[in-house]
């Protein structure tokens, strides 16, 4: 890729950060998307974190809807805002549990995760006014941390894996050499996730990395801005496909390949995923074959 094409992708990742779809909120577009299930999985009891943002939100509603999502525990600061959990929250899979810390995990909260499968970790922030130190802390060390404790929800026997998904992003490099704050800081918490199975063998691992996101779900008080460049998401995710990912499409992938990794098939059908190396994640193309493999319909 030249730099002209990197150019447009950068802009267009841009762009596409403040962009969201203005209109009321709704669930009913789940329904018909998803034209057949994974035929091999068992369900699983899924952890969440990061459900206010743009994609562990999206990540929600999808596995609310998931037919081999049988339990959804979200971790969160505060309780979700009507926007994420219409209705309160009030749903038959949903559990919310409210954690403040996400450097500890105490043995209260540890049995409240008993029995669960994985986590989606899709927690993060923005690098933008953030010195190093402090973007590490949540971006590398929160889930680092995390990876550790819910190992301990499995058997370290060779047993069922517990499986840790991570919301990474594109342009995110392993070696350090970038000068993008965020792809150095990804890349750090990458490899640290990657190397963790060799001291926790309970816990099987995988990094995600979504190129430009284009939510297909409102956030409240939008500035003019989303609003004034809201209608052109999807023409940039028609024009630029390979570098564009809806929200449905990735909380899905990342669905797919969780329920996958829990059923012990995932290291079978993507064998290198999970290893170090900037080839071994999930990059945008994967994450989308992975929700069609699992009967998604995907947008772009």
């Amino acid at each position: 890729m030249g730099l002209s094409s990197y150019s447009l992708l950068a802009i267009a990742t841009l762009l596409l950060a403040v962009l969201y779809t203005q209109h009321t909120p709704s669930t009913s577009h789940l329904d018909h998307t998803r034209i057949m299930s994974s035929v091999t999985a068992t369900p699983i009891k899924l952890i969440l974190t990061g459900a206010t943002g743009t994609a562990g939100s999206e990540v929600l509603r999808q596995a609310l809807v998931h037919p081999n999502v049988e339990r959804l525990t979200v971790l969160s600061r505060r309780p979700l805002p009507p926007h994420v959990a219409p209705a309160g929250g009030d749903h038959p899979k949903l559990k919310v549990i409210i954690h403040k810390d996400y450097d500890s995990y105490p043995p209260e909260l540890m049995k409240e995760l008993q029995g669960h499968d994985a986590v989606i970790w899709a927690q993060g922030i923005s690098a933008i006014g953030f010195k190093e130190d402090a973007y590490s802390v949540i971006t590398h060390d929160y889930p680092v941390a995390a990876a550790k404790a819910f190992a301990a929800l499995k058997p370290a026997d060779g047993g069922k894996k517990f499986v840790f998904a991570y919301l990474s992003g594109e342009g995110t490099v392993q070696d350090g050499k970038s000068s993008q704050l965020f792809a150095r800081v990804k890349g750090k918490a990458e490899v640290a996730l990657a190397n963790l199975p060799l001291a926790f063998p309970s816990l099987e691992t995988y990094s995600f990395r979504p190129a430009g996101i284009i939510n297909t779900q409102p956030v409240p008080d939008a500035g003019m801005m989303q609003r004034t460049l809201a209608p052109i998401a999807p023409f940039l995710g028609l024009f630029l496909k390979s570098h564009m990912i809806s929200t449905p499409d990735l909380a899905n992938g990342m669905i797919e390949a969780v329920v996958r990794a829990s059923a012990g098939t995932l290291k079978t059908e993507w064998p290198s995923k999970g290893a170090l190396g900037d080839a071994n994640v999930f990059h945008n193309e994967e994450i989308k074959k992975l929700a069609r493999e699992g009967g998604f319909k995907t947008k772009y």
